[in-house]
């Protein structure tokens, strides 16, 4: 079957016209920002042990080059910078797109922005739920051309300072007035040592998919390191109203070694709706940390071997070019099947600063768990870029009405 190619013929000039007028004059107003990229190699669950080195490098990518800065754009504008959080977050709830207030003054400064326009919690270093919660492993004055030759360096992370525990990092695109943020996959533990009684539990989930079919079932697939006799908590719940409202699927389920298996059966209000999911990892000591799937999950109607045959691509639904696996013989989670469900949780602080100007040993300090994200014996599928996307391009202008704060990005031509 042929992938899906929908036309985006006019569609900057649709978005320019929903932009704030400051912005929607800047030449840049509806430039695509270039992401980090981080490696197809990087595992799972990254190690520090500071006992052996507290100095760690890691490696980045770019697509391409960008370094084309218009005149009414900031000067040092399309940079990388990269940041490190002691919580996780599901991509319902993004982060704010302004790391500093100072930077909002520089955008203002250059008629890109109006800082009238913006809240504390649309300010990282001002955001109630994150303000205590990053660091920077580069500096501010420190951002990175966005170049092969600069992006083949990589980066040092100094986690001197840090309290131990576990930490995401994440690739900041400096671009006013819409910067934008790149996870790496995976988790960051930080810690002094073999002893874990001294440090949170690190979470992390790999999968990728972002459509399910409602009658099929979802493994849920990472990894963790925590106290012998932690368990998982998975938790679902609907997107697109005003805040999410977690709900329990499955409850105090061991975790075996440092694996989470965990399967997700959509309940029936799932179908045809757009779902988060999460799942806790609880420590004996009652320390915890929510891990995220990479992705939102379309619950379609039907399941995938009798709407799609063995591949979802057999369909000639909407979606082009799917892929999945063999359908699964995973039953429905043992959980309660909707419960009121705790906040999120994160490492306990972090503490400190780093600015990765640090130079040291970068060997063995650092350790990883491969996993490739996949989901075996599953019928979640990969909508295959442009038309899976499309679908939220709707929902991405009214934000832009909305807040001027979201960063789009549209298709290149």
């Amino acid at each position: 079957m042929r992938p899906v190619r929908l036309c985006t013929l006019g569609l900057p000039l649709v978005v320019a016209a929903l932009l704030p007028p400051a912005t929607a004059r800047a030449g840049n107003g509806i430039h695509e920002r270039t992401p980090v990229q981080w490696p197809e190699t990087t595992g799972c669950m990254t190690v520090i042990d500071r006992s052996v080195s507290p100095i760690v490098h890691f490696d980045y990518e770019i697509p391409f080059e960008d370094t084309m800065v218009t005149a009414d754009e900031v000067t040092d504008s399309r940079r990388h910078q990269f940041v490190a959080f002691c919580r996780n977050h599901t991509p319902q709830e993004p982060l704010p797109v302004w790391l500093a207030w100072k930077d909002v003054e520089i955008a203002e400064a250059a008629g890109i922005a109006e800082k009238t326009d913006y809240k504390d919690d649309e300010v990282l270093e001002t955001n109630a739920i994150y303000k205590d919660c990053f660091v920077r492993v580069t500096a501010d004055e420190a951002r990175r051309p966005i170049t092969f030759a600069e992006a083949a360096k990589g980066f040092d992370w100094d986690t001197s300072a840090l309290a131990p525990g576990p930490y995401i990092l994440q690739g900041y695109t400096w671009e006013p007035a819409f910067n934008i943020w790149s996870k790496r996959p995976g988790v960051v533990h930080v810690v002094d040592g073999p002893d874990l009684a001294g440090v949170p539990p690190a979470a992390a989930l790999m999968n990728t998919e972002d459509l399910l079919f409602g009658e099929d079932t979802l493994m849920l697939q990472g990894c963790a390191r925590a106290l012998p006799g932690s368990t998982m908590t998975g938790y679902w719940s609907l997107t697109g109203q005003s805040g999410l409202e977690w709900n329990v699927f499955a409850e105090g389920v061991p975790l075996e070694g440092e694996t989470i298996a965990l399967p997700f059966k959509p309940p029936f209000e799932a179908v045809g709706q757009t779902v988060a999911l999460r799942v806790d990892v609880v420590d004996p000591m009652q320390r915890s940390f929510s891990a995220f799937p990479r992705a939102l999950i379309v619950i379609l109607p039907g399941n995938g071997e009798t709407t799609t045959g063995e591949d979802c691509s057999d369909t000639n639904n909407f979606i082009g070019m799917m892929s999945c696996g063999d359908d699964s013989s995973a039953g429905d989670s043992s959980g309660p099947g909707s419960s009121d469900g705790p906040e999120p949780t994160g490492s306990t602080g972090a503490t400190g600063s780093s600015t990765g100007s640090s130079t040291g040993d970068t060997g063995d300090a650092a350790t990883t768990t491969p996993i490739d994200g996949t989901s075996p014996g599953a019928c979640g599928c990969h909508s295959g870029g442009l038309a899976g996307s499309w679908a939220w391009t709707g929902l991405l202008l009214l934000g832009l009405r909305r807040r001027r704060t979201r960063a789009f990005a549209p298709p290149r031509g």
